[in-house]
């Protein structure tokens, strides 16, 4: 009791004694922003947490601001929006004319103009020709064998 008197008389805390008591026997320098929050009255501590309540409060609502403000400045998500659909016209316009293409070359060719194609691709090609026919076949039967399969 007599040692707690001691200090507070000299008005240095137990931390600043410890300091004396180093093994390098220089007292340490203290960030004058730090000292013993102990002996402030509590009216100013009062004051010191209604001052952080309201810096915290503050940074919240800066920190809301900012994001509604990302949130909604979506110009790049528009931009990749634009282009994505910008790619899918363009491979839809590029399939629907090829099938197009298709359908016209169907219309005109000759019959046996058709078959005698199809005898020299076979002729010429047999294994690539056995692949497509496999794939068309394929095709064909998981189209008409329908969605409840």
């Amino acid at each position: 009791m007599e040692q707690r008197n001691s200090d507070q008389t000299s008005g240095r805390s137990e931390h600043e004694e410890a300091g004396d008591a180093s093994s390098l026997g220089a007292t340490p320098s203290v960030d004058p922003r730090v000292y013993d929050r102990t002996r402030e009255n509590p009216e100013t501590m009062r004051e010191r947490a209604v001052q952080l309540k309201t810096q915290l409060a503050d940074r919240l609502e800066t920190g809301a601001t900012r994001l509604r403000k990302r949130s909604s400045d979506t110009e790049k998500l528009d931009d990749a929006i634009a282009t994505t659909k910008e790619r899918v016209a363009d491979a839809g316009d590029r399939v629907a004319s090829g099938m197009e293409k298709s359908a016209e070359w169907l219309r005109s060719a000759n019959v046996t103009s058709f078959q005698q194609g199809l005898e020299r691709q076979v002729k010429e090609n047999p294994g690539r020709t056995l692949l497509i026919a496999g794939a068309i076949g394929y095709l064909l039967g998981r189209a008409f064998k329908g969605k409840d399969a």
